[in-house]
């Protein structure tokens, strides 16, 4: 469901929130005033990353913050789509799946140079790619939110893709090794 991830200002506090209707909680927060915000599919995981990100300034057990001039600066950048910073749970997979091409490439060379046996390279290539697919299964994340903040489920879709690959990854490899291994024997 879309909606709202939003930054306000409210006294010398800052409020870092979800909506569906932002002219609502603009009315609600009187005298406040909204600073910026993004308008996303997946508003609360983007809520949550940014509860998150500014963790040592929030006020317990609120949503309010005490931020620096810079912090705003920086959240505003986050909030209007200048920073690469991660919007939805799905970018978690994206942010999965660039670690596992980045083992892949260094386990591949390195294995490469030192055994010159390419299947065997590629297996082990494969095998470790498929570790940050495991801890996305294991984690639900890579530690851009906090549980206390998420809903309790809604890091399954997240966990399950990540096993599915994880496991596809895992059965390539296994295959491979099978084929290294009576290629050797060969």
């Amino acid at each position: 469901m879309s909606g709202f991830v939003y930054l306000m200002k409210n006294g010398d506090l800052y409020k870092i929130g979800c909506t569906t209707n932002l002219e609502s909680e603009a009315i609600k927060m009187k005298p406040g005033e909204i600073i910026s915000s993004f308008k996303t599919n997946d508003p609360k995981s983007f809520e949550v990353r940014l509860l998150r990100l500014y963790k040592k300034k929030r006020i317990p057990d609120t949503n309010y913050f005490r931020l620096s001039e810079s912090e705003v600066n920086n959240c505003k950048k986050h909030l209007e789509g200048k920073s690469n910073f991660p919007k939805s749970l799905n970018d978690e997979l994206r942010i999965g799946l660039n670690g596992s091409f980045f083992f892949a490439a260094i386990t591949f060379t390195i294995s490469l140079l030192i055994n010159k046996m390419f299947i065997f390279s590629f297996f082990l290539s494969i095998l470790f790619a498929s570790i940050p697919m495991w801890s996305l299964a294991i984690l639900g994340s890579f530690g851009g939110y906090d549980i206390d903040d998420l809903t309790l489920f809604s890091t399954v879709s997240n966990r399950l893709k990540g096993f599915l690959i994880a496991i596809s990854m895992s059965s390539v490899a296994y295959v491979l090794y099978t084929f290294s291994s009576l290629s050797v024997a060969f």
